[in-house]
């Protein structure tokens, strides 16, 4: 969480691209200052402006006036400057941004207090504040004007997610480190899969030699990195690592320092990989202690089967050792939908369903197409050997506009909901071919509510729906 809220609080968030002040000359932290000092102002003139669901919320929120600035680009910064993610020197130069940022959010704040007036009961915190501010900035200048100012706001900055901001600001997700330099999306509406390359990697190296198509895709099956592909120079592997390259104890370091120069609190996202075990996960959270941590959050690879960023394999061809009989046992079973009712025939071979012929009764031909293509289609899943809890997982819970409790068997007590016709074959098969094996009816996430599917998952200490892309952090 990165926003610690006080009964009836509210977020008040902004995003800074950090990516925007790397210059010719340097990073230029005069327009950084610039910058955070002009939004702060620009931030607590939205808590006047803004609609609340409670009064409630307005009272408390224009009483304390808390605000949360936050950064992203940040990777794209320390690959702009020749700075590793894990380096002391990648360290030290993010420590005085994110010090930068502090105190500019502190002088606006005081100066805004000798203007507009300080925050609810600041003479009652007074003494707290004037401690816990020197932690944020040693800026004598702005220590002083809190001194006889006072504060605005209770809280200035934070390090928020920023996965759709940032991405329509083509820049690096908050402080995370690049997820993968190459890394493979597929498209929501037709299924197609393209590379995604980070920009400051391709802006700079597109010209050499070595940048190729074929490195790209060995990028990417490299799990977006560098590491150990031969023919890019030491000098740009060493710089332009990944979240994967990074010790977990680099990371946390990293967290540490962002910490030392954050009012409210820090959401970021350890990445570990597939192989990581339960004593590797405990002592990641022991040394995010024992550094004084606010929060740690990891994700594992592959933990979800489905996850909104990927890295290509190389394809491999399925082949089917199934060959058809002349003859094959089947068993014929009805059920029924909201669209009419579903005749079902299941072929076995060998103890295991190979063939699945489906019709729906006075339906039309339209649904019946789509019953058989969908038969057919389940048909080869069984004959090339995907299991059957597999596509039972794929099609389990898929949504339609027509709904209805049924009996999969005549004898059952209590009626299931039957969600679909994709939803009832599913129920048909985890019933009867399943050797009795229970299968999650909740796909690979929480519900989402908006697209009506189990997609929810964490992205970035957010959960954000991988069919839809909505996200509870908004």
């Amino acid at each position: 969480m990165e926003e610690p809220l006080i009964p009836f609080g509210a977020c008040n968030l902004s995003s800074i691209n950090l990516h925007y002040f790397c210059g010719k000359k340097g990073y230029n932290f005069e327009k950084l200052y610039e910058t955070v000092y002009n939004l702060m102002k620009y931030m607590d003139n939205l808590i006047d402006k803004m609609d609340f669901p409670d009064p409630r919320f307005k009272d408390m929120s224009q009483k304390y006036r808390q605000i949360g600035i936050g950064v992203m680009g940040m990777a794209d910064t320390l690959y702009e400057m020749d700075l590793p993610y894990d380096s002391n020197e990648g360290r030290e130069h993010v420590s005085k941004m994110m010090k930068t940022i502090s105190t500019a959010c502190i002088e606006a704040s005081a100066d805004m207090a000798k203007e507009r007036g300080k925050f609810h009961d600041y003479d009652v915190f007074e003494s707290d504040v004037l401690d816990i501010v020197p932690n944020w900035t040693d800026d004598k200048k702005v220590l002083d004007k809190v001194k006889k100012n006072g504060l605005r706001n209770s809280l200035f900055n934070t390090a928020a997610p920023t996965g759709t901001i940032a991405i329509s600001c083509d820049c690096s997700y908050g402080i995370e480190p690049c997820f993968g330099l190459v890394t493979t999306k597929t498209l929501s509406e037709t299924g197609e899969k393209m590379n995604m390359v980070n920009p400051i990697f391709q802006r700079r190296f597109e010209k050499e030699s070595w940048y190729t198509p074929d490195l790209l895709d060995k990028i990417s099956q490299n799990k977006g990195s560098l590491k150990n592909l031969r023919g890019i120079p030491k000098e740009v592997r060493d710089v332009f690592v990944v979240a994967h390259d990074i010790k977990p104890k680099d990371r946390i370091d990293m967290q540490a320092e962002i910490q030392k120069y954050v009012s409210a609190a820090i959401s970021s996202t350890l990445n570990l990989p597939e192989t990581a075990t339960r004593d590797e996960v405990s002592e990641i959270y022991r040394y995010a202690y024992s550094k004084g941590l606010k929060g740690i959050t990891i994700y594992r690879d592959g933990s979800k089967k489905f996850q909104p960023i990927s890295f290509s394999k190389e394809k491999q061809e399925i082949q089917s050792n199934f060959t058809r009989p002349s003859k094959l046992q089947a068993n014929v079973h009805t059920i029924e939908t909201g669209n009419g009712k579903l005749y079902v025939t299941i072929s076995t071979h060998n103890g295991k369903p190979v063939e699945m012929f489906i019709s729906i009764g006075k339906s039309g031909q339209t649904f019946n197409t789509f019953t058989e293509a969908l038969g057919r289609t389940i048909s080869i899943a069984f004959q090339h050997g995907v299991p059957v809890d597999n596509i039972i997982k794929t099609l389990i819970g898929i949504n339609s506009d027509r709904p209805i409790w049924s009996r999969i068997d005549e004898n059952d007590k209590k009626p299931d909901q039957i969600l679909s016709i994709p939803d009832a074959l599913a129920k048909l098969l985890k019933r009867y071919y399943t050797n009795g094996q229970i299968v999650s009816e909740q796909g690979n996430g929480e519900f989402c509510s908006k697209c009506g599917t189990y997609s929810l998952i964490m992205v970035e200490g957010c959960s954000t729906c991988t069919n839809c892309n909505e996200s509870r952090c908004g």
